[in-house]
């Protein structure tokens, strides 16, 4: 790796950027989302989907019967499908452009021209997998997923019940109702539909509010230790105990969104976090520990390679690079693009409520 195909600036031949996405990690280390969501690739998300969500339907019974009587005839459950051809994510560059300006700069080494190019290829798979990111957290908190944006307005609604995400939970002092009665509430909502609690995600703020709420504090400490914040371990302990909660995810990473080019040809950024702060969830992973996964597949440029004359990268595990070069203006265009649907494997499983926080006098 390290030469422009045909001695044009800005375009890498099909097999290096091979090589490359196919070291494209869609996880993140530091990201608490990929500890409870996986990710798979797959040629068939619609099969894929099918399959997976009846092997997480709780268990039907069969009947007994008597010897030569007719089997009784199994019903099929349903499997809602969803209009996953939206799941199209995909953003390109002007490659000329910017390599122009470094040429112009005195940067002329062909090594580094194509180094800043492949890392120009690799920001747009890194912009496509924070989006994957966001839906999978914005499911987290809402039990939704939604698009609106670039001309499209759609939601996936994943059938999680309404009384499920319209949950409200008191953490202030002066709350009518005590807050451990509150997380017992939804515990035993989660236990008439025969699932078991045993994670939360929330964010920073909301434990730091749950640290000082007085009931916690003299459950955890007795009646001397109200007025004394909990420390982090003693109240994740306490759930755990008490609860069956043996995770306490705090979610607050942030991201950024392009909103167009200021006066000075800079980005305007916006700022986003992935998990509302005043919002906590509480879950049940299903085997493995996991909430769900999601579905990566191929994007209309694996089937369509034949139709344009453009560098790709094959069959990538997950996003899909690729490359154009038009003639007029003479421009290389890189872009990076992946089919992608998370798939939540039970609307059971997600407890969703807005955290308010009543002073108490």
């Amino acid at each position: 790796m390290g030469k422009f195909e045909n001695g044009v600036l800005g375009m890498i031949p099909a097999t290096d950027w091979l090589d490359l996405s196919n070291n494209i990690d869609v996880s993140r280390p530091n990201d608490p989302i990929d500890s409870i969501w996986g990710d798979t690739k797959t040629d068939n998300i619609m099969a894929e989907w099918e399959t997976i969500k009846s092997q997480y339907l709780l268990p039907t019974m069969a009947y007994f019967h008597g010897f030569d009587t007719e089997a009784h005839t199994a019903i099929r459950m349903p499997i809602e499908t969803h209009n996953i051809e939206k799941g199209l994510i995909k953003e390109k560059i002007n490659q000329s452009e910017r390599l122009r300006a470094l040429w112009n700069r005195g940067e002329q080494r062909e090594s580094k021209l194509y180094e800043y190019t492949v890392n120009d290829a690799l920001h747009r798979a890194d912009a496509i997998i924070t989006r994957s990111k966001v839906a999978k957290y914005e499911i987290m908190a809402t039990g939704k997923m939604t698009i609106k944006e670039n001309n499209l307005d759609l939601s996936i609604d994943y059938g999680v019940p309404a009384d499920q995400l319209n949950l409200t939970m008191d953490v202030g002092n002066g709350a009518t109702k005590d807050v451990l009665a509150q997380i017992q509430d939804i515990i035993d909502q989660a236990a008439d539909l025969g699932v078991e609690i045993n994670g939360v995600m929330t964010t920073a703020k909301v434990v730091t509010k749950l640290r000082n709420n007085a009931g916690l504090q003299k459950a955890v400490n007795g009646n001397i230790g109200a007025g004394v914040q909990l420390r982090r371990s003693a109240l994740e302990a306490y759930l755990q105990d008490e609860y069956g909660i043996d995770r306490v995810i705090t979610a607050d990473l942030r991201y950024n969104v392009a909103k167009g080019i200021d006066a000075n040809g800079n980005p305007i950024l916006e700022t986003h976090r992935y998990f509302p702060e005043d919002k906590i969830t509480f879950f049940a992973t299903a085997v493995g520990g996991q909430m769900g996964i999601g579905l990566w597949g191929n994007p209309p440029e694996a089937d369509r390679t034949d139709l344009e004359p453009a560098n790709v990268s094959n069959r990538s595990p997950y996003v899909w690079i690729s490359q154009k070069a038009e003639w007029d203006p003479k421009v290389v265009w890189t872009k990076a693009s992946a089919l992608y649907i998370p798939m939540l494997y039970s609307p059971n499983s997600l407890f969703a409520a807005t955290v308010t926080e009543t002073i108490g006098t």
